[in-house]
């Protein structure tokens, strides 16, 4: 009996991978992210699908990825292997993204700049980017009056992540007892501290607007 050729068993081994379905354990991965680098420029959004693809399943980036972030325009699927890589249609990885110890899924640091891979919300289009953070804020409840003003500015005792932070007046008791006074980017959330010991998780929630990341109270700093 003859034996297939290696290059059409190769092909039907590859096919039949490709025709496998998304498994379980990367189910949670499908839908519409974010791509954001650690520079500050403006991301954008990739949907991550069931759909079966060439050496994976199917990754539509958005139209403007092909100038923002041209590697993200060149994908074309995805795989899930401890996290996400995103393949072109070659099959060659364009993107690793890994997660941390928080589980961000992001690239690298060694390779610069460093993208993350966060799930898109409304509104925000870039990471945080300590030099474009700099000038008058507030922190309100949602939608809410002012319940402090603050002010960033350049440490220059910090690094390039690190920001000086001073509260105004009025600032209601609530956020004054927390003595907030620097603050710091950290991957893809915004970080406030205060004295002795004391700290606000914010994340991006709009073009100019970071919320409050855990329970509690929502807080959410804005422009004034």
């Amino acid at each position: 009996m003859r034996r297939p050729a290696l290059g059409l068993v190769a092909a039907l081994a590859s096919a039949a991978a490709t025709e496998a379905p998304l498994p379980d354990f990367a189910k949670d991965s499908i839908g519409e992210w974010l791509v954001a680098t650690d520079d500050g420029r403006p991301g954008c959004r990739i949907v991550l699908g069931a759909e079966a693809a060439k050496g994976g399943w199917r990754a539509t980036p958005a139209s403007d990825c092909a100038a923002r972030l041209p590697a993200v325009g060149r994908a074309v699927a995805w795989l899930y292997e401890g996290g996400v890589r995103l393949l072109d249609g070659g099959g060659a990885t364009v993107l690793d993204f890994q997660e941390d110890e928080t589980t961000l899924l992001k690239t690298r640091f060694e390779t610069k700049p460093v993208h993350f891979l966060v799930r898109a919300k409304p509104g925000v289009e870039r990471a945080p980017f300590a030099p474009d953070l700099v000038g008058a804020w507030v922190l309100r409840r949602p939608g809410g009056r002012p319940l402090c003003p603050l002010t960033l500015s350049r440490d220059p005792k910090g690094g390039a992540t690190e920001l000086a932070l001073r509260t105004g007046t009025p600032c209601d008791p609530a956020v004054a007892r927390l003595r907030l006074n620097s603050a710091r980017v950290e991957d893809d959330t915004l970080m406030l501290y205060g004295r002795p010991e004391t700290s606000l998780r914010l994340e991006p929630s709009g073009p100019a607007s970071f919320a409050k990341a855990e329970g509690g109270r929502p807080l959410e700093m804005a422009r004034p």
